[in-house]
């Protein structure tokens, strides 16, 4: 019944989904990047020249503001990113709470089983060459 109202899902390439784990992960740095152009109101004030000083035009500071941003983008990447992939393969793993991982650890028996039956099928066959010459 839900396959019919469900629609289907299409096969895409990962360029979407990684741009929004990457939005999503540097949101924190959206948000001070929202509370440093709120500041901008403090930039024009003319009771505190602070950031004046330290950025003489407004381009600059929002020049590093982007700066900012994109270099929390890049140790997401980096490093933010594989970590949690980790993580979270991990915690699927542990206590077999992975039914996908328990089948390849069967299978893995399975090849481990095959494996030393072929070696002892080898092992005969070499024998039998032996003994016919």
């Amino acid at each position: 019944m839900f396959d019919k109202i469900l629609p289907r899902q299409k096969s895409m390439s990962t360029k979407l989904g990684g741009l929004l784990v990457l939005v999503g992960e540097t949101m924190f740095l959206f948000s001070l990047m929202n509370f440093l152009m709120i500041t901008r109101l403090q930039y024009y004030s003319e009771g505190d020249s602070f950031i004046r000083t330290l950025f003489p035009h407004y381009l600059f500071f929002v020049i590093a503001l982007f700066l900012v941003a994109f270099t929390g983008m890049w140790f997401a990447y980096v490093y933010i990113v594989p970590s949690k992939q980790k993580f979270s393969q991990e915690q699927a793993v542990k206590d077999a709470r992975s039914p996908m991982y328990n089948r390849l650890i069967e299978v893995h028996e399975d090849l481990k089983g095959i494996d030393s039956k072929l070696q002892d099928l080898s092992n005969r066959l070499d024998e039998l060459e032996k003994h016919q010459r």
